[in-house]
């Protein structure tokens, strides 16, 4: 199976791991905002999996600009 190269364009599910790499933060920095609800970016609880949509991340970020 060849690997997939996220980027903001792109509207699918991501891994934590993949959500961090996007948005530039240590993986588990997103875990505890999870579990804090510090930062509240929606994220989706598949069984015990979890995923964010990358048009949520791209929401955070530009939610995020300072004098832009």
């Amino acid at each position: 199976m060849a690997q997939q190269t996220l980027s903001f364009s792109d509207d699918v599910l991501a891994t934590p791991a993949e959500a961090a790499t996007l948005i530039r933060i240590n993986a588990a920095t997103l875990q505890k905002w999870r579990s804090t609800g510090e930062n509240n970016i929606p994220y989706i609880k598949i069984g015990r999996s979890v995923r964010y949509r990358v048009s949520d991340l791209r929401a955070y970020v530009e939610r995020h600009v300072v004098g832009g």
